[in-house]
């Protein structure tokens, strides 16, 4: 069986897809035309049309999880960003236990990007916070692991970031303020001082 045959679901898959025994996903929640249009646009540097679904992978040190969050991310425009976000649920629904946290912590960074995108369509706004506040849940454990696999200091942390705009928006000022000072005590990169200083000054105007 050929490319073509795996690709309508006929035959043989392997790849990404068969490494990470995500064949029947594949076929069942995908149209061919899905599965198509996948395939051209995820294109990773080193990767060719069809990589993810043709040869066998023996290991990888990406986790299906790591594998799915960055399929996601590809697919962040308007017209296909209804693909991201059924990549997102099923890459949520295989979280465990054991899965690592910034395994946990990068799904969630997309996840609160594409549904934020699509903030002014029903219940995407709610999602988008949900995943900030789930983001910052691990937020502790992200530090120790960040800390422990590089030797600079911590990144920036979409999910405080993206609920501290979302409050401030909201003329949340008091809960703008708090967040943004537990994001600067546990050490996230961002403007932190100058976000608490703008609600400092946006609630002596009111």
């Amino acid at each position: 069986m050929g490319i073509f045959d795996a690709l309508f679901g006929k035959g043989k898959i392997g790849g990404e897809i068969a490494y990470y025994n995500l064949e029947d996903w594949w076929i069942g929640d995908f149209t061919d035309a899905e599965r198509k249009y996948i395939l051209k646009q995820y294109q990773p540097m080193g990767l060719s049309d069809n990589d993810i679904i043709s040869g066998q992978i023996l290991e990888s040190s990406a986790s299906v999880v790591q594998f799915l969050s960055g399929l996601a991310s590809w697919f962040n425009k308007d017209e296909d960003r209804y693909l991201a976000k059924l990549i997102c649920q099923k890459a949520e629904s295989l979280l465990y236990d054991d899965t690592k946290v910034l395994d946990i912590h990068f799904l969630y960074q997309t996840k609160i990007m594409v549904y934020y995108r699509d903030r002014d369509k029903s219940d995407c706004l709610d999602i988008a916070i949900t995943a900030c506040q789930q983001q910052i849940n691990v937020a502790k454990q992200a530090i120790k692991a960040f800390k422990k696999k590089f030797e600079d200091g911590l990144p920036g942390h979409k999910g405080f970031e993206q609920l501290a705009i979302i409050l401030e928006k909201k003329k949340n000022f008091v809960e703008a303020i708090a967040l943004c000072k537990k994001a600067l005590e546990q050490g996230w990169a961002g403007d932190w001082d100058k976000r608490i200083q703008r609600c400092h000054r946006k609630i002596g105007n009111f």
